[in-house]
């Protein structure tokens, strides 16, 4: 049996901001955002927790457990050049372990067909964009 490759990490705030705007696929526990960055290239992940997830305890917690996932599950359901960023939500450092990796399971094989069908482009959000008028206009 051969070796999983290691996963290489985002840690720059340019790179979490390249792949938000990239596709995105959200489950119970976890948001996971990802782009293309080259055709052939390894694949790498970041992993980020806000305050609204709990206390730094709670934030390592979830960090580590997606880690874990991706860890487990990214050389199987992800593409090759593509970069993924996992996000956290409140239900990530208690959720059960199985549903944690359905969960990351599944939108990854989401995320893998929008990629592969070229649909990477963001959803459009609510609320004004910065540049859009308003009623005051």
């Amino acid at each position: 049996m051969t070796p999983k490759p290691a996963l290489e990490r985002l840690r720059k705030r340019a790179e979490f901001l390249f792949v938000r705007q990239g596709a995105r696929a959200g489950r119970g526990c976890v948001l996971i955002e990802a782009r293309r960055k080259a055709e052939d290239g390894p694949i790498r992940a970041g992993f980020t927790a806000s305050k609204k997830v709990g206390n730094a305890v709670a934030r390592n917690r979830a960090k580590r457990r997606l880690r874990e996932a991706a860890r487990q599950l990214l050389p199987r359901h992800g593409l090759p050049g593509v970069d993924y960023v996992l996000v956290a939500r409140q239900t990530t450092p208690d959720a059960p372990w199985d549903a944690l990796l359905d969960d990351v399971g599944n939108a990854l094989i989401r995320l893998r067909a929008d990629l592969q069908k070229g649909r990477a482009a963001p959803e459009k959000r609510k609320g004004p964009t910065p540049n859009s008028p308003t009623e005051s206009d």
